[in-house]
């Protein structure tokens, strides 16, 4: 009894100080936070859409390796350090049915974007101030949770925490997608924020962003003084180079990735390794190419092939050692699904028959690649909208009549150009209508999402994304007059006649010689930006 009674004791002080070890981490952490959560509030970046965390392009991807993703229509979404919600109000805007939550430490940006949202009169998307290690199982369960700039730039039991709602939060047929900085590649650039963070010591008292301008001076410098030996200039350009792109960058990037006190890059195997131990399966990267070999040269693809061994982490690996690799967008699902991951690079022509597909802007098809299919494929991807498997058939049909089509070779051709980023992929169309007198109309909530960005300063905060969540550029008040005139079934010649009593376009060509364009000619542009935004809704009969 005696002993019993001292086992308990020895446990009860174990656990004791197993408190107090998690007490102290814990403030150590906030305090952390605290120090993170001030430097963005101090230093704003614009919440921009990235194109990469699409829903269409997470769930076509998760579709390629072997998987079956929730339809996005009703999808619920997470975002892990949304800012001011720039990354999801786009594509909430697209999917009104479905929902969309973002969380952020930063008070005021998460104030700001649930002010832009309710100016746009979006209902389905909700901004929280919230720490991430305050997630739990009550928050519930996401069919898509993203993570884009968090993981590599908060301490370690942050990123241990991200990957288990990664897990835990995620729904049964989930896909989550982490982005992150990596090495080797970012062992090069290491250094430049090492000089930077070494010349700031002088300087702390400053406020962030008079830290980040100062720092980037003292860089222009050393690049500076490196151009003047020849000896060093002609043995390590790539240095100045680097330097160069630093300086160039905008200077609230370069203050949260050089300046933060984390930024910690690791190896792909290792964010692998971290996200098995919190019951996540890796899926792949979103950039397919860091994922598939069988697109490099023969002789690359048996050198990374012997390397790799059959393994798909090491043939990953391998792959960042001699591509340099700093950057990665890897997508995970749960555990239970690691066996259903197709691995060896073999794509199930049924997937490829039911995705859609798009031309990346000004890439085109490789030069070199000019047989029938290469140039029927190249003409389909030319008209700039989106297509699938049956309309390259029915293109090669029309254009060379009693040709035979070989089949494999259109599909292995086609899985080439998603594989190097020629082409887009997506899981769902999303329908772009084009105008018609009286047979369309904008809804409400696309002009209020311009209307807010255009009109109420909007752009200061976050950007404008399209249904696929690329960045759009150049929508401006004229845009936004056209396009309020739609809000109900009208025609061309009502809107020019308003047109011409309102508004007139002047432009200037590159020697600054103004010119004004005929209201006829811009009215047309607009219809055609509208009808690839998707803007545009038939009236229902």
């Amino acid at each position: 009894m005696k002993q019993e009674s001292k086992q308990k004791k020895n446990v009860g002080t174990s656990v004791m100080g197993n408190d107090i070890e998690t007490t102290q981490n814990t403030m150590h952490v906030l305090d952390e936070n605290k120090v993170l959560k001030k430097s963005y509030e101090d230093v704003v970046y614009i919440s921009q859409p990235f194109g990469a965390t699409s829903l269409n392009t997470l769930a076509a991807r998760a579709l390629l390796f072997g998987l079956n993703p929730v339809s996005l229509k009703k999808a619920r979404v997470l975002e892990l350090g949304c800012s001011f919600g720039g990354n999801i109000i786009s594509q909430a805007l697209y999917y009104p049915e479905a929902s969309f939550t973002g969380i952020d430490l930063s008070s005021s940006q998460i104030k700001m974007g649930n002010e832009l949202i309710a100016s746009m009169g979006l209902s389905n998307i909700h901004l929280l101030e919230k720490d991430i290690l305050d997630i739990d199982d009550s928050f519930g369960t996401f069919d898509y949770i993203i993570v884009h700039g968090i993981w590599s730039w908060v301490p370690d039991v942050v990123k241990d925490k991200i990957l288990s709602i990664c897990n835990k939060n995620l729904s049964d047929n989930g896909v989550a997608y982490v982005s992150y900085n990596t090495y080797p590649g970012w062992k090069r650039l290491e250094q430049y924020r090492e000089i930077m963070q070494y010349a700031e010591q002088k300087e702390l008292e400053l406020p962030l962003m008079e830290r980040t301008l100062y720092t980037k001076n003292i860089l222009k410098l050393v690049a500076d003084t490196m151009g003047l030996d020849n000896r060093i200039s002609q043995k390590a350009s790539y240095k100045i180079d680097n330097i160069q792109n630093v300086l160039s960058s905008n200077d609230y990037y370069v203050a949260h990735e050089y300046l933060e006190p984390f930024n910690d890059p690791v190896y792909v195997h290792e964010f692998i390794k971290r996200a098995n131990d919190q019951g996540c399966a890796y899926i792949g990267d979103v950039f397919l190419s860091r994922s598939f070999i069988s697109w490099l040269p023969e002789d690359i693809h048996d050198n990374i092939a012997q390397l790799a061994n059959d393994d798909y982490i090491a043939k990953e690996q391998y792959y960042d050692y001699i591509y340099d690799t700093q950057f990665r967008m890897s997508l995970l699902t749960k555990n239970k699904h690691s066996k259903k991951i197709v691995r060896n690079e073999r794509v199930s022509i049924d997937v490829l028959s039911k995705l859609y597909y798009c031309s990346v802007v000004n890439t085109g098809i490789p030069s070199n690649m000019t047989d029938s299919i290469h140039i029927a494929i190249k003409e389909v991807m030319d008209r700039g909208d989106i297509f699938t498997v049956q309309d390259i058939v029915d293109h090669i049909h029309r254009k060379l009549p009693g040709y035979t089509i070989e089949m494999d070779r259109v599909y292995s051709r086609l899985l080439y150009l998603i594989i190097v980023d020629n082409l887009d992929m997506y899981a769902e169309p999303y329908e772009r209508v084009a105008f018609e007198d009286n047979k369309v109309y904008i809804p409400q909530r696309f002009i209020d999402f311009i209307s807010t960005i255009v009109e109420k300063e909007g752009s200061s905060y976050i950007g404008i994304g399209d249904m696929y969540n690329k960045v759009q550029q150049d929508i401006d008040n004229g845009f936004l007059f056209v396009i309020k005139q739609m809000v109900e079934p009208t025609t061309k010649e009502k809107i020019l006649a308003i047109m011409d009593d309102n508004i007139t376009v002047q432009r200037h060509t590159r020697d600054n010689i103004d010119f004004i364009v005929p209201n006829k000619v811009y009215l047309e542009e607009i219809l055609q930006r509208i009808r690839m935004l998707g803007f545009l809704h038939k009236i229902k009969d």
